[in-house]
């Protein structure tokens, strides 16, 4: 295993961004992304073959041919969507609803603003691993489809599968007859991330208001909350999908992309 600048990577995408300015107390922006990343492997510059980081062990099969190892990047998302928003509810006085409240009422119900970012990728890349080691004999090279694999999370015996249905069984058993997946030959590096995982999802909002006191004193409160569906993702990186050929928990997700749901609430003095 040695370090060299023989790597190539390459990158290009289609970014459109739709923006509303503030306009009735709302704004927002829109963007989506349309990309691909293609690299000869995504390991950080602080790694080696023993990292256990997210991008990991990523050596060269065949020194020989190193472009065996071409193919999308770990991190490639194909699609990207960001939404984020602001918007000063019209309530209180002088706005559309209870314009004409009083002190009390406007202190309790008006000038309240409420916001949010969202955020949705497509399903990132992931490869699975032969049981030994054909080309190179430090690392496992990668498997070769050869017919239809169907990607579909789901739960089995209480643990997420990425592989739908018994198909994590079926490519176990069919190792040995090189279908549906078969190992890579010496020489071959194998296929790189040619399935994929489950993609980013997540909604973050808040409530905010703010009170004008005395002596310029400004009293504000905030009411947040991250992941509001408490909508789960389950992460491809190898720490934590077992892509192991042969293994009895192939397709078994070990870790979440995103956080369970988490809210706060403060209230805030500047003087």
């Amino acid at each position: 295993y040695a370090w060299s600048s023989i790597g190539t990577s390459s990158y290009n995408g289609l970014q459109v961004t739709l923006r509303h300015p503030s306009g009735h107390g709302l704004t927002t922006t829109l963007n989506y992304t349309f990309s691909k990343s293609i690299d000869m492997g995504s390991g950080a510059e602080r790694s080696n073959e023993f990292s256990i980081d997210s991008f990991g062990g990523a050596g060269i099969q065949n020194s020989w041919k190193p472009k065996l190892n071409k193919g999308v990047s770990d991190f490639d998302t194909r699609h990207l969507i960001t939404f984020n928003w602001v918007y000063a509810l019209p309530v209180g006085h002088g706005k559309a609803l209870l314009g004409n409240a009083n002190r009390v009422v406007d202190a309790a119900l008006g000038n309240w603003q409420w916001s949010g970012l969202s955020r949705w990728a497509s399903g990132l890349p992931f490869s699975v691993f032969e049981p030994g080691w054909s080309t190179n004999w430090q690392q496992e090279g990668m498997g070769v489809v050869t017919a239809p694999v169907k990607i579909q999370r789901h739960i089995v015996n209480g643990v997420p599968q990425v592989f739908a249905g018994n198909s994590a069984s079926a490519i176990n058993n069919g190792v040995y007859n090189g279908s549906p997946i078969r190992l890579p030959y010496p020489g071959e590096a194998g296929q790189r991330n040619v399935f994929r995982g489950d993609g980013y999802f997540d909604i973050d909002s808040s409530l905010t208001k703010s009170w004008n006191l005395p002596d310029n004193v400004k009293l504000k409160f905030a009411g947040e909350v991250y992941n509001v569906g408490n909508d789960v993702r389950f992460d491809c990186s190898p720490i934590n999908l077992n892509g192991g050929l042969t293994s009895g928990t192939l397709g078994n997700y070990g870790g979440t992309l995103s956080t369970y749901r988490r809210m706060q609430f403060g209230l805030r003095i500047d003087f």
